[in-house]
């Protein structure tokens, strides 16, 4: 009680300081993003020579705990047209293995649907089985309005979307096709079912790595809030090869098997 008695009868010139201080904290806090150095991910310029693989196969396997728990395999179709725009279809299936969904089942299968032009995303859809969880959805994509219509377990919105927002699969191929550099922080939006969010990449480092493909130079990279991080050959290729991220069954690791 002395304590905010002490605050509530500081002297004038302490207030003013207290109270500016306040000022500044908030305006960092709701600018934080603009602030932080971050750089728009989608203005920075295409790695010279890269570009998504039609007929790109990579498939991992998965550990949680350490205990092997099943695959995933990132496809790359061949092109196609799609609402009069020419477009990249890719893939991505991930699945427990028969022992590990005794204790616990995942499969989530999502396929996205990426300008070749711009490589944002047109359409995106997935279909999940997690635990006891099943979820649908489908988006469609309108970045030129900047409007997202959004079906999700067969209730339909629009949301508004900022420039250069990715849906939870493109935006590793938009990784892939970028410059990065170590040591910069880059920003762009996903759409995480009907909530925009911000995502904030570290290149964290370059790290020579075993793999099954032999040593590899990576780069190494980080996200947040989902707090991913992500080792990519440092190659115009930028095939992400290791992958680890922190799940509510615990730290998941997917380690590349194989690629085509």
């Amino acid at each position: 009680m002395e304590h905010k008695c002490k605050i509530i009868y500081m002297p004038v010139n302490n207030m003013r300081y207290f109270l500016s201080l306040n000022s500044f904290l908030f305006i960092l806090i709701l600018f934080g993003s603009s602030v932080s150095g971050a750089q728009p991910l989608i203005d920075q310029p295409f790695i010279d020579g890269g570009g998504i693989r039609p007929g790109e196969s990579i498939e991992y396997n998965v550990r949680i705990k350490g205990i092997p728990a099943g695959t995933q395999v990132l496809k790359v179709n061949q092109k196609m047209v799609l609402n009069g725009k020419e477009v990249y279809h890719v893939e991505s299936l991930s699945k427990t293995n028969s022992v590990f969904s005794v204790f616990y089942t995942f499969d989530d299968r999502s396929q996205s649907f990426i300008n070749s032009k711009d490589f944002s995303p047109v359409h995106y859809e997935r279909t999940i089985l997690d635990g006891k969880y099943k979820g649908n959805l489908a988006i469609d994509f309108d970045l030129i309005k900047n409007v997202a219509k959004v079906e999700k377990n067969k209730k339909s919105t629009e949301v508004q979307v900022p420039r250069g927002t990715q849906d939870e699969l493109s935006m590793i191929y938009l990784l892939r096709t970028k410059e990065l550099e170590v040591g910069e922080e880059y920003e762009f939006n996903t759409l995480v079912g009907n909530r925009s969010t911000k995502v904030e990449v570290s290149v964290m480092r370059t790290e020579q790595l075993r793999t099954v493909l032999g040593t590899l130079k990576t780069i190494v990279v980080r996200t947040v809030p989902r707090e991913i991080t992500v080792w990519f050959t440092h190659d115009s290729a930028r095939i992400p090869v290791k992958m680890e991220a922190n799940t509510k069954i615990g730290k998941l690791v997917a380690n590349i098997k194989s690629i085509k």
